[in-house]
C-alpha cells in the first residue's frame, strides 16, 4: 500500500463519501473528511471506515497526500483559496476536483505551493451513496491537470474499478457539455415528447409507459450500432410531405415546441446523409422546411 497516498475528502457529500468508501476498500488510508457541517463531516467519516478523522478542511488538507475537494462548482475555487491562504496542500502533495465543468486551473493558488492540481470526474450520475458505490465501479474517470496529478488520479480510478480517460484542460468545458447534452438535455428531450403527446390527449403517465420499450430500443439501438445506423423515421425516410405537416400542426400547438422539433430536425437531416438513406436533394428540402423557407 506504500505506493498508494493517503486521502482527504473534503466535501462529504454523495460524491465524496462514495470515493472514500471505495477508496477505502481498495485499501488507500482515508485520513480524514471535511466539511462545512461538522454533523455531516462525522457521518460521512463514520461511513467510510472507523478511526477516521472529522476536521476543518484545513486539518484535513494537512493529513494527507491525496486531497479531493468534492464540492459543488462555485465552491471549488473559493475553498481552493482559503487551502492556499493557510499554506496548504505544500509540496509532494496533490490537490484536485471532481467538477465536471471546471478544470484544474481553478487550482492555481495550490500549484503556487508546490502542489500537483488535477480533476478527476466521473462519468456517472449519483443520486445516494448506495447507487454511487455500485455505479462508479465500471464507470469512465475523465482525468486531467498536471502530469503527476493525472497519474495519481488515474491510479485511484483504477483501484475502484473506473476507467481512466485522459483529457486536455482546454477541452474540459466541451468534454462537460456532451455530458449535458446525452444526459440533461436527453431527459429534456424526453419532457418534450410527453407534452407533445399530451396536445394529443395521451395522459403523461400513460405516454410515459407508452414511450419506454421506444426509447429503450433506440438507445440500445444507438450503442450497439451508432447512431447513424440506428436512426430511423421520416427524415431518414426523406418523407418531406410529413416532416412538413408534422411540424405546421407542431408548431401551431405550441410555438416552443415547434422550434425544437425544427432544431433537432435540421442535425437530423445531417445524421440521416450520413446514415445514406436520403439523397442531397432530399436533405435540401428537408432543410428548407424546418428553416421555415418556402421550397
Amino acid at each position: 500500500m506504500s505506493d498508494k497516498p493517503s486521502i482527504a475528502i473534503i466535501g462529504p457529500g454523495v460524491v465524496g463519501t462514495t470515493l472514500g468508501i471505495l477508496a477505502a476498500r481498495a485499501g488507500y488510508e482515508v485520513a480524514a473528511v471535511a466539511g462545512r457541517s461538522d454533523r455531516h463531516a462525522r457521518a460521512a467519516a463514520e461511513r467510510i471506515g472507523p478511526a477516521i478523522r472529522a476536521t476543518t478542511a484545513v486539518e484535513a488538507a494537512r493529513a494527507a497526500k491525496l486531497v479531493l475537494l468534492t464540492v459543488p462548482d462555485d465552491a471549488v475555487e473559493p475553498l481552493c483559496q482559503e487551502l492556499a491562504r493557510a499554506g496548504v496542500p505544500g509540496p509532494g502533495a496533490v490537490l484536485a476536483h471532481c467538477s465536471g465543468a471546471l478544470s484544474s486551473e481553478v487550482l492555481t493558488p495550490a500549484r503556487r505551493l508546490g502542489a500537483a492540481v488535477g480533476s478527476m470526474h466521473p462519468l456517472q450520475t449519483f443520486p445516494n451513496v448506495a447507487a454511487g458505490l455500485e455505479r462508479a465501479p465500471g464507470a469512465f474517470f475523465f482525468c486531467e491537470g498536471d502530469e503527476r496529478a493525472v497519474e495519481t488520479l488515474e491510479a485511484l480510478a483504477r483501484a475502484i474499478g473506473g476507467k481512466a480517460v485522459r483529457i486536455t484542460s482546454t477541452d474540459k468545458l466541451l468534454y462537460h457539455a456532451a455530458a449535458v447534452m446525452a444526459c440533461n438535455y436527453l431527459t429534456a428531450l424526453l419532457d418534450a415528447a410527453l407534452t407533445v403527446a399530451g396536445h394529443a390527449g395521451i395522459p403523461p403517465e400513460q405516454a410515459l409507459e407508452a414511450l419506454q420499450p421506444l426509447v429503450r430500443a433506440t438507445i440500445d439501438n444507438v450503442f450497439a450500432a451508432g447512431p447513424a445506423s440506428a436512426l430511423t423515421g421520416p427524415i431518414a425516410r426523406g418523407d418531406c410531405r410529413l416532416i412538413d405537416r408534422q411540424y405546421r400542426r407542431l408548431a401551431q400547438a405550441d410555438a416552443r415546441l415547434g422550434e425544437l422539433y425544427a432544431a433537432v430536425g435540421l442535425w437530423t437531416v445531417e445524421l440521416a446523409l450520413v446514415k445514406g438513406s436520403i439523397s442531397p436533394q432530399q436533405a435540401e428540402r428537408l432543410r428548407k422546411i424546418l428553416r421555415h423557407r418556402p421550397s
